[in-house]
C-alpha cells in the first residue's frame, strides 16, 4: 500500500522569493500593516504546529519522498532549491530540509509550464498599480481556476508515477488545491495541519 500525508499549507512572504516584496505591498495595501503583521504571526504558528505534527508521526525518512506545492525540479536541482529557500526564512522549506537531511527523497511536483504561467500572472499584477493591476487581477481571476485544476491533475499524475509501494509522501499543497480526488485508488491518504 502506498500512503499520502496532505500538508495543507499557507505560503509565507519568505516562500514567494522574487515576488515577496510585491506579494507583501499588496497584502499591506489590502489589509493594513497592522492586520498584515497579526497575519504573519498566525502562519508562524501554524508552521511550528505542523512541524510538531510531523515530527509526532516518526516517519522513516529513507522511505519518504516529499512532493511540494510549487516545486517543479527534484534530485539536485529541487535539492538546492529547498536549501535556498530555506535559508531566507522559509519555515516550509525549512521542514523539508530537515526531512531531506534524514534520507527523505525530493520529487518533482509541478509543471514549469503551469508554475510559469501562473508566476507570470501574479508578477503581473505585483508589478502594476491603478487600473493596470486591475486588468491583471481580471485576467488572473478568469484563468486561475483552469490553471489550479491543470497543476492539480499534473501533482496528482507525479505522485502516481513516482510513490512506490510501501512508501509514504508527504505532500505540502496549499489550501486551495483539490489533488487527492485525482489520485489512484491504491494511495492511502491522511491529513496533517489545518490552515484555517
Amino acid at each position: 500500500m502506498r500512503k499520502l500525508i496532505v500538508a495543507r499549507i499557507v505560503h509565507s512572504p519568505e516562500d514567494m522569493g522574487s515576488m515577496r516584496e510585491g506579494l507583501e505591498r499588496m497584502g499591506v495595501s489590502r489589509l493594513g500593516r497592522e492586520k498584515w503583521e497579526e497575519n504573519r504571526i498566525r502562519i508562524e504558528r501554524f508552521w511550528d504546529e505542523l512541524e510538531r505534527e510531523i515530527d509526532r508521526l516518526e516517519l522513516d525518512p529513507t522511505r519518504l519522498r516529499i512532493y511540494q506545492d510549487g516545486l517543479p525540479a527534484g534530485g539536485e536541482i529541487g535539492e538546492r532549491i529547498i536549501r535556498e529557500t530555506a535559508s531566507k526564512g522559509s519555515r516550509n522549506y525549512q521542514i523539508i530540509e530537515k526531512l531531506m537531511e534524514r534520507g527523505a527523497r525530493i520529487e518533482a511536483t509541478e509543471s514549469p509550464e503551469l508554475l510559469l504561467r501562473e508566476y507570470q500572472h501574479i508578477k503581473a499584477m505585483v508589478s502594476t498599480t491603478g487600473e493596470e493591476q486591475r486588468r491583471a487581477l481580471e485576467a488572473y481571476n478568469k484563468e486561475k481556476d483552469r490553471l489550479l485544476d491543470e497543476r492539480d491533475a499534473y501533482i496528482a499524475r507525479r505522485i502516481a508515477e513516482t510513490l512506490q509501494d510501501d512508501e509514504t509522501g508527504l505532500l505540502f499543497i496549499g489550501a486551495h488545491h483539490n489533488v487527492v480526488p485525482r489520485l489512484p485508488a491504491d494511495v492511502e491518504v491522511s491529513y496533517l495541519g489545518d490552515p484555517g
